[in-house]
């Protein structure tokens, strides 16, 4: 399980801190969401559902959509589609947070993240929603720390 990273959390406090005053009902929002991110990652060791982390990694996709306006379209599977794995947290959302960021750094515009289950992993798209002729980066998440018998 990588570390929360400290840079992130800042920069999601300043985020909802700009907020407070045009919009604190969002501000609100992001904190919340914070709280359900930092709550995840932090409990400690443990195996998640890939539900459970897909749904780390919406909330972790939020917020970044709440630092980068209008920069972020989010393609995520339904629960039914996914493999029944139990994975770490984080184990899905720490590969997603770094192909996400040296892409935002790399490329204007905006960017869509797709993920989809193909076999024991998912697949990571990154590409340019406003340009389809420039190539994506595709990023082979494995999975698979225990089915769903024998997670314990």
């Amino acid at each position: 399980m990588a570390p929360v990273s400290v840079h992130f959390v800042n920069n999601v406090l300043a985020v909802a801190a700009s907020y407070i005053e045009e919009d604190a009902e969002r501000a609100r929002d992001v904190l919340a969401e914070l709280g359900a991110f930092l709550t995840h990652r932090l409990r400690g060791p443990r195996a998640v559902s890939l539900p459970e982390e897909l749904e780390h990694v919406r909330v972790y996709l939020s917020l970044e959509s709440a630092r980068f306006v209008d920069r972020i379209v989010v393609e995520l599977p339904d629960a039914v589609e996914l493999p029944d794995v139990y994975v770490g947290p984080g184990d899905v959302q720490g590969p997603v947070a770094d192909a996400l960021g040296r892409w935002l750094i790399q490329h204007h515009g905006r960017v869509r993240v797709a993920l989809r289950p193909r076999g024991e992993a998912l697949d990571l798209q990154l590409d340019r929603p406003d340009d389809p002729a420039q190539p994506g980066e595709r990023v082979r998440i494995p999975l698979g720390l225990a089915t769903a018998g024998s997670a314990a």
